[in-house]
């Protein structure tokens, strides 16, 4: 019957997130060779390759990946199982990963965290911020348990809970909304003759106003798109250093709008509106701080 450890599955996945053998075992908090050793010792258990090896570069075998998907599925029972035991014990305490896309990583989740963290102080979590397509990634693979995305999750195995509303408004300077003669309104036929700011493919708010776009019959590739950005934080200074109009989340400008220097550019008869999601994996059970963490999330 063949075998193996703990230790050898906890250095199998850390190995194929990382791509390698020297960030895999910083991450393991051992050495490279005792890591490289887990991993032989493994494949020799098992009776197969579990990794191609071709210089610094590690992919994983048809074999591997497999394997890895079941072997994920046991380090994630074991540290369920631990916590169900503290849970059980009145302890709630442990970590928690959770990625999220710009908008409700860096302006909704903080707040709500400060919350979670004074009725759970013994739970650490983990919040990463990317944009949408890598939230959608990294729940599907099961690197991470709960992801929060500006659109809906675009595979089949991801489950999407609406958290949020939200509405993507146009925003320029003052300066340069007079300088294009804009006014407080413009009609969409006008769009094309505005320059915009544009955030990068993998972001929800650009893919909900590319989507509404087309919706309305405007082609987004005809638009004068003048900068390509790849932060909603890059976006607001472009646009408030007068690069062109931006289309962002009501959520990422408040301040400016409030402050005033930064002004909503009201296009005629075209309504963008989205939903941050709670995206989770419908066929892995979360552990029971994951669970109590989506219970004090949604509504």
């Amino acid at each position: 019957m063949r075998t193996f450890d703990i230790r050898q599955l906890r250095a199998l996945s850390a190995v194929a997130r990382h791509g390698g053998f020297s960030r895999a075992s910083r991450e393991a908090g051992i050495t490279q060779p005792t890591l490289s050793t887990h991993i032989r010792n493994l494949e020799n258990q098992l009776g197969v390759k579990l990794f191609d090896r071709a210089g610094r570069s590690v992919t994983l075998t048809p074999a591997g990946e497999v394997f890895l998907d079941y072997a994920s599925r046991i380090l994630d029972l074991c540290d369920q199982a631990i916590e169900a035991l503290q849970v059980h014990l009145g302890q709630i305490k442990g970590e928690i990963d959770m990625v999220a896309s710009t908008v409700p990583g860096e302006y909704i989740l903080p707040g709500w965290l400060t919350e979670f963290n004074r009725k759970y102080p013994d739970v650490l979590v983990k919040l990463s911020v990317s944009d949408s397509q890598t939230v959608m990634e990294k729940v599907t693979s099961g690197e991470i348990p709960i992801g929060i995305a500006g659109i809906k999750a675009n595979h089949p195995s991801l489950t999407s809970t609406l958290l949020k509303e939200d509405i993507i408004v146009l925003v320029g300077t003052e300066e340069f909304i007079r300088e294009k003669g804009l006014g407080s309104q413009v009609d969409r036929d006008n769009l094309d003759k505005i320059p915009l700011i544009k955030r990068e493919p993998g972001s929800g708010t650009q893919r909900t106003v590319e989507q509404t776009l087309k919706n309305s019959g405007i082609n987004p590739d005809k638009l004068l798109w003048t900068a390509y950005l790849g932060s909603t934080r890059a976006v607001i200074e472009g646009a408030l250093a007068g690069m062109g109009g931006a289309f962002l989340s009501r959520f990422t400008v408040e301040k400016e709008l409030k402050e005033g220097i930064l002004k909503e550019i009201e296009v005629k008869d075209l309504r963008m509106g989205r939903g941050f999601f709670v995206i989770t994996h419908s066929s892995r059970s979360l552990s029971p701080i994951a669970q109590r963490l989506l219970e004090n999330l949604l509504p």
